[in-house]
């Protein structure tokens, strides 16, 4: 089964351009302001021009998770044998832009406990109609706007990547939760799918992006929220950054357009699990 290295890549924490199959970063091996390192995901290969390596893909992972190559084997097979496109070889091909719909293989109507402990309730957990695996891990379905399955995230308990997505979902294709959004004066938009259920279990109309970059794509069905304001909740990082900066210039022509600074010491907005400093985050959020 061939591997769709830009997903992979995404899911560790690599911002992959979209649109391209080579491009430079800046290596995570070495100390550098410079993208010195090269990636070719059609080719399944990199080389970091200061030294620190080269080879396939499968090598840059081992080096960047830090695990064995036995174990990124197994993730790899992990990560493709979810979705195989193959299955679907007599089936009309979808139009080009539109997803294809999904069956389910995971249990439904139970949560694996441990996600209580990040303060989700039984009705939220319902409501986005989660389940689990037999590793104990969380299955959120992800639907696009007309309420079809077209995939889903994988929140695994205690591995790395700490998130996984179905084999052949197109993440910049979609907007998680779009499909329960209704009007309201403002929507949230987020990195990840449990920052979406956590503000929307809070009272606060959100989509997630499903990474820290945004796509055209996405940028189109922005556009068609019943909104006048989108408040940008990326997450307190570097990647969230540079994301909030790239949203503000696609979106700010069509809407008023805001940010929330996170307080010290939280990285995203489901780690602020007190109410009150939520809603006072939010609601000093910056105008753009």
């Amino acid at each position: 089964m061939s591997i769709d290295w830009a997903n992979v890549l995404m899911d560790v924490g690599i911002d992959v351009p979209i649109q391209k199959t080579q491009f430079n970063i800046v290596c995570p091996f070495h100390d550098d302001t410079h993208a010195s390192c090269s990636i070719n995901t059609d080719k399944g290969k990199w080389i970091c021009f200061r030294g620190c390596g080269q080879g396939k893909l499968q090598y840059f992972l081992q080096k960047f998770l830090g695990i064995d190559k036995e174990g990124i084997e197994k993730y790899l097979v992990d990560h493709t044998m979810f979705y195989d496109l193959g299955m679907f070889d007599s089936v009309a091909p979808p139009i080009e832009g539109q997803l294809l719909e999904v069956d389910f293989p995971h249990t439904t109507g139970r949560v694996p406990s441990w996600i209580f402990d990040r303060a989700f309730t039984k009705t939220t957990l319902k409501r986005w109609d989660c389940g689990t695996d037999n590793y104990n891990n969380l299955i959120i379905p992800i639907n696009d706007r007309d309420s079809r399955l077209v995939g889903w995230v994988t929140r695994q308990f205690e591995r790395n990547p700490k998130y996984l997505y179905s084999k052949g979902l197109k993440k910049s294709q979609v907007l998680f939760g779009e499909d329960k959004i209704k009007e309201a004066p403002f929507i949230c938009i987020t990195e990840g799918a449990l920052d979406t259920m956590w503000l929307d279990q809070n009272g606060y109309s959100s989509v997630a992006i499903l990474g820290a970059s945004i796509s055209n794509i996405q940028v189109e069905s922005l556009i068609k929220l019943p909104t006048e304001e989108l408040v940008l909740c990326l997450d307190n990082d570097e990647a969230g950054k540079i994301g909030t900066d790239r949203a503000m210039t696609c979106i700010s022509k069509s809407f008023v357009v805001s940010y929330v600074q996170l307080p010290k010491g939280y990285k995203d907005v489901q780690d602020i699990r007190d109410e009150n400093i939520l809603k006072e985050t939010i609601n000093n959020r910056t105008f753009w």
